[in-house]
């Protein structure tokens, strides 16, 4: 079986969701004796250098191409697209050289048994892989990409920034509602985000493709006894649900936390893009990392993560690395949104400030057994997102698939 990964960045460094998603799955697809080729995008908001040590970090992709591509936001552009019909999400993502590479990918005599898309925004390249190739196209869908803006407009009290915001979402909307009658076979990250698609008309085949994790990845790391809290946060900021659920918590949740437990509760914050007005917080209380070399290395230094996320959509797969590292993650409903774990066995749910200040209460008084709590959440993932048992029940779709045979879907729980 061979197939053609298309993603819209390239997947390496693994510091955020996405190239962890991406990396995983074409490892283990590998694993199974799948031959896996890449074509990406290598945007200039996250320009990787790719040399011989990226090349072998990836070594498992039989074939290895990108393009350069200048996503940057052009301000005419995105101002001049609120009175087009057309999303400009979408079209800073449509390339001539990256058109022109995958039809000579296409025509260079590999036969492809499937084409996998990485994310809404491969679309506008649907026509040019009917053309060229008989190989199934599957939509792997890394969240509503819709909801996202919607979220983050509802949550803006500026009417002029709210109805920009609506706009946006209103413009991916309609391309992504639409674009689902185009793809006979859709990928969902979670069962919840399958089900919004299929309440949104869509009558194609749906297989829920979870993020699978490789577990010998992530250590457990013993965490030594300390007089104090310390709590971690790591994401990209310049992906506005985190930063806008950073800046919640620090101005709504901490100076609270500050008053009534000084240096005794530290959070600590890491994340790439980092905008200067966390760069310029200076307290004992607030410790800014910036971006990290090794996101998981940072995870296990602390036995605590929080994810104060009220706008965003799919899975969080920095809530996945914590809980694989046996770590105490305390989480809003859409922050947790897709993951089916359950609340005070497997993850605090903190969904408000009163919530997350009445669960740092109970971490300085050591009234939660967080080490029971820990192993459960490192449970929950061996049992639901082991990527031998993802990449196995894979497979076993696209075996379906290429026969001709309509799948079984094997689901979560």
């Amino acid at each position: 079986m061979k197939i053609l990964q298309l993603c819209k960045k390239f997947p390496w460094p693994l510091k955020d969701g996405e190239s962890v998603a991406v990396n995983s799955l074409s490892k283990g697809l590998v694993s199974q004796g799948v031959e896996m080729d890449l074509l990406a995008m290598n945007t200039s908001k996250h320009f990787t250098v790719v040399d011989s040590e990226v090349l072998s970090a990836i070594g498992h992709y039989s074939t290895v191409k990108w393009v350069p591509l200048n996503n940057s936001i052009n301000i005419f552009q995105a101002l001049w697209s609120l009175f087009e019909d057309n999303s400009y999400h979408i079209k800073r993502f449509i390339n001539k050289e990256y058109s022109m590479k995958l039809v000579n990918m296409l025509q260079s005599g590999t036969k492809y048994d499937f084409v996998l898309l990485e994310s809404l925004y491969m679309i506008p390249y649907l026509h040019i892989i009917k053309k060229n190739t008989n190989a199934k196209i599957l939509l792997r869908s890394h969240n509503v990409e819709f909801e996202i803006w919607d979220r983050l407009a509802n949550n803006k009290r500026n009417p002029i920034i709210k109805w920009y915001l609506k706009r946006l979402a209103g413009q991916l909307k309609d391309f992504e509602v639409r674009s689902l009658g185009d793809i006979s076979y859709l990928l969902p990250i979670s069962q919840k985000d399958g089900e919004k698609y299929a309440g949104f008309g869509y009558r194609g085949n749906l297989f829920h493709l979870p993020v699978g994790m490789d577990l010998n990845q992530y250590p457990m790391k013993k965490m030594e006894q300390s007089d104090k809290v310390e709590l971690g946060f790591i994401g990209s900021l310049d992906w506005m649900p985190n930063i806008e659920g950073l800046m919640w918590f620090l101005r709504e949740v901490w100076p609270a936390v500050e008053n009534k437990y000084g240096e005794k509760c530290v959070l600590h914050i890491a994340g790439r893009n980092m905008p200067r007005n966390l760069l310029s917080i200076h307290k004992k209380s607030v410790v800014i990392h910036g971006e990290v070399d090794d996101a998981i290395a940072f995870i296990n230094q602390f036995p605590y993560f929080i994810v104060p996320l009220f706008s965003g959509s799919g899975m969080r797969v920095k809530i996945l690395e914590a809980m694989a590292l046996g770590k105490i993650v305390l989480s809003t409903k859409v922050g947790i949104e897709g993951i089916p774990a359950t609340a005070d066995k497997e993850y605090l749910l903190t969904d408000s400030k009163e919530q997350y200040l009445s669960a740092i209460d109970n971490l300085m008084e050591n009234k939660y057994s967080t080490s029971i709590i820990g192993r459960n959440a490192r449970s929950f993932l061996e049992d639901n997102y082991s990527l031998t048992g993802v990449s196995e029940k894979f497979f076993e779709y696209l075996e379906m698939v290429n026969m001709g045979k309509k799948p079984l879907e094997k689901k979560v729980r």
